[in-house]
């Protein structure tokens, strides 16, 4: 009885220390997208936020893993099993990745953080682009199916799903190209690759303030109102909403208070000033999931992306 008693005393006491120290080295967030991309400006700017206004001991350093449609980031953090040291900025390809590739990354390999804001999708094309209007452009695809080539950062990605509604809604077919990073489908519109980008507002910003690109419309609920006068897609016709998650998740496995403290920090980020400038300027919706609520909103998703990604022909055939 004794014995037991120390071991159960000892347990509790190295979980209380845990709490305590954790953590006591820095910790890796993983953005699985390339330099540039919404995925790492969002992980360098949580990054910031924590190192500037001290909520954690030690810092967070950003480290990008491309590739595979945010497959290779994924893999590398279900791999870290129990691991409390890293954790990624990712939301739907946690849902998306295991049906597109039938790679072992499903929910159970992670353990949900949060979510501190929705991002924005939009659809932009170059400021001397021949399509002034949604409808122009529409027009185009009816005309010549599968010629309009539209930028996306990875398949079963929000902006893949943008372009897969509105497909459907508007009976167009598009040509749709894929990216490592919201970055490079950007460039490509603007060195006229492609005739537009399905990307993040967040991405596609910097370029419409320079006149370099030019909004045919967003697919928010109202017009945004540092935008107020491009038209929302509901607006012109279609009721799409539609934007990426800035959703956080670790490996499974790792231990409740890491995952309390890590869920505590991007709280504490979420209402810092700096985030909120952040998601005024990005255009972001105001949305916030703790870890119970971020977890139970992936399981939702699970039906409506094996359904979107089946109607793609992208969902690996068991």
């Amino acid at each position: 009885m004794t014995r037991l008693l120390l071991a159960v005393w000892c347990a509790a006491w190295q979980l209380t220390g845990f709490a305590q120290g954790y953590p006591t080295r820095p910790v890796e967030l993983v953005a699985p997208t390339g330099a540039g991309g919404g995925s790492d400006l969002v992980a360098r700017t949580v990054a910031e936020i924590v190192a500037k206004e001290k909520l954690l001991p030690q810092k967070i350093y950003v480290q990008n893993r491309a590739g595979g449609g945010g497959a290779i980031g994924l893999t590398y953090v279900a791999g870290k099993r129990g691991d409390p040291y890293v954790f990624t900025q990712s939301a739907i390809t946690v849902v998306s990745v295991p049906i597109r590739t039938g790679l072992d990354v499903g929910l159970d390999k992670f353990t949900p953080l949060g979510a501190i804001g929705l991002d924005l999708n939009s659809l932009a094309v170059a400021e001397g682009s021949p399509y002034r209007t949604l409808k122009d452009f529409l027009d185009a695809a009816r005309a010549r199916p599968k010629t309009i080539s539209v930028g996306i950062t990875f398949p079963g990605g929000s902006a893949h799903g943008l372009m897969h509604k509105l497909q459907k809604a508007a009976g167009v077919q598009f040509n749709l190209v894929s990216f490592k990073s919201g970055t490079e489908s950007v460039t490509a519109v603007m060195g006229g690759h492609i005739q537009a980008t399905a990307e993040n507002l967040g991405e596609v910003m910097g370029q419409v303030e320079a006149k370099k690109l030019r909004l045919l419309g967003v697919p928010s609920v109202k017009r945004l109102a540092g935008l107020p006068n491009v038209p929302t897609l509901k607006e012109q016709g279609f009721d799409i909403h539609a934007g990426g998650l800035r959703g956080f998740v670790a490996p499974a496995g790792i231990p409740a208070d890491a995952a309390k403290v890590l869920e505590t920090m991007l709280a504490r980020v979420y209402k810092s000033s700096a985030w909120r400038d952040y998601m005024a300027r990005n255009m972001y919706e105001e949305v916030y999931m703790n870890a119970d609520e971020l977890g139970k909103w992936l399981a939702s998703q699970q039906v409506e992306m094996t359904q979107f990604l089946t109607e793609m022909g992208l969902a690996l055939k068991k």
